[in-house]
């Protein structure tokens, strides 16, 4: 058993901040065969985006111009620009000027510094004077410094609430909704009672209710951007994504297309956390969702290389889909490379459910190569309530029927539950591990890989199972010593 040095994590931190820098400082260089379209902080909608000088503002009005396959969307350096954008096939969106990465974020605006927070009728809870129909994920503080917690509703009429709800000492039928982290009686915002927890009324007020003890919230922060339930880039088939910074949404960061999806050299940070649909799955609760990059359904030629993720509430990246009946798909020619990802619930996740007996949906040609993984399930996703998910590889106990998968040269640093769920159907299904360096703790999780029904633990035993039995016999294998 090898344990990790101070020195040799030190060697670690260094590795991830040398590749942060190198992506965020990426230059330019993209070939494009169609129109060049402008936008920046000193346009206005009203020009013709066709060069620096008449660029267009905003990304409304990116959403809605009919571009052409070849099109290129450009983003001046330096600016800010700001709600959800709608693509079209064939469309490449990336970077001119100088300075840092353009900012795509989903949030509507700084609400520290727009809009309103109001003292309500209950202690220390304010109201937010802007009317949001789309559900917020969760509210940004002082770009990153802290977040909210996003307080949801679970019902008590069912057995295993209705039992939680009575050992709480309430009465179900007089509380019929509890705070579903906390188990603590909650109606609606005036149960509001921990600091920075919120609540979002999105199917009645529609405003953003938030428990602050240390005063007004435009007073105490200078920046509160809010996660509305966005996807921040809506990408067709046959688009590039390059060189932008894409955050504060609370679905997806980009996602769609399917066919052709190449993105590069850019930052995702503070993604998810909004509500999928209430009371899905059976559950008696709301469900959360929100990956960076999320192809679902057929993922053909699928490229993410060169990227920084942090703070996402699912998956920093994900090819993924279930099988229904006769539909076949596809997921083929996928390479997720030279990433740097940090602090995201699952730092790659991918599943393949079954069809019907001899349907022939499959992943094909998967390579995972040279990503530095750090911190699986150590962000703001563990507001999830289901906190034994995170892994830095998650593909579940599914399927996932699989040609030519390798996970290659890998750097896995701790996670607070699995390192590894890659589950299949059969152990020939299974990915193919080569060179990978594990560091995680102790008596901690490896988890699966393959046709196994229990969970390895990440103990001196674990060497074996990882070089005789997945036959990585040329892995690097270091444990964190439980002080």
């Amino acid at each position: 058993m090898k344990y990790i040095t101070k020195e040799k994590l030190h060697e670690f931190e260094v590795m991830a901040e040398l590749r942060k820098l190198q992506i965020r400082n990426t230059e330019d260089n993209l070939e494009i065969k169609g129109t060049k379209y402008y936008i920046s902080e000193k346009g206005c909608d009203d020009n013709d985006g066709l060069t620096p000088e008449t660029a267009w503002r905003t990304n409304a009005k990116v959403s809605g111009y009919d571009f052409k396959p070849g099109d290129a969307i450009l983003f001046e350096r330096g600016g800010v620009y700001r709600g959800g954008i709608m693509g079209k096939e064939g469309l490449t969106f990336g970077a001119y000027g100088e300075g840092e990465k353009p900012k795509i974020y989903a949030s509507p605006c700084n609400a520290a510094k727009t809009g309103t927070w109001t003292l309500t009728d209950a202690p220390n809870v304010y109201v937010y004077d802007m009317e949001l129909s789309e559900d917020v994920g969760t509210l940004v503080f002082n770009d990153g410094e802290s977040c909210a917690r996003k307080v949801m509703k679970v019902k008590t009429d069912n057995d295993t609430w209705g039992k939680i709800c009575r050992d709480n000492g309430f009465n179900p039928e007089e509380v019929p909704t509890l705070n579903l982290e906390t188990h603590e009686k909650f109606l609606d915002y005036h149960d509001l009672c921990h600091d920075l927890d919120f609540f979002h009324d999105y199917m009645g007020a529609k405003r953003v209710y938030l428990y602050s003890d240390k005063g007004n919230p435009s007073e105490r922060f200078d920046g509160i951007e809010l996660l509305v339930k966005v996807h921040v880039i809506r990408m067709g088939r046959n688009t590039r994504v390059d060189n932008l910074c894409i955050k504060y949404g609370g679905a997806h960061g980009a996602c769609g297309g399917n066919f052709g999806i190449t993105v590069t050299n850019c930052e995702f940070g503070w993604i998810g956390g909004s509500i999928q649909a209430e009371n899905i799955f059976g559950r008696p609760h709301p469900t959360r969702y929100g990956n960076a990059v999320e192809l679902y359904g057929n993922a053909v030629d699928y490229t993410v290389d060169n990227c920084y993720f942090y703070q996402v509430y699912d998956a920093a990246i994900t090819h993924q889909s279930a099988v229904n009946e006769d539909n076949i798909i596809r997921m083929e020619n996928i390479a997720y490379t030279n990433n740097l990802i940090e602090t995201s619930s699952y730092s790659i996740e991918y599943f393949l459910g079954k069809g019907n007996e001899g349907n022939p949906s499959h992943m094909r040609n998967v390579l995972m190569k040279n990503n530095l993984c750090i911190d699986a399930g150590f962000g703001w996703g563990d507001q999830r309530p289901d906190k034994d998910t995170p892994a830095h590889i998650k593909g579940w106990i599914s399927t996932n029927r699989a040609q030519n998968y390798v996970i290659e040269d890998n750097i896995f640093i701790k996670s607070r539950y699995m390192m590894i769920q890659a589950g299949a159907e059969m152990d020939v299904f299974r990915p193919i591990f080569k060179n990978n360096t594990y560091v995680q703790f102790e008596g901690g999780q490896y988890g699966i890989a393959g046709n196994e029904k229990g969970r390895r633990i990440y103990n001196e035993e674990i060497i074996d199972v990882i070089t005789k039995t997945y036959g990585e016999t040329d892995a690097k294998i270091y444990f964190i010593k439980n002080d």
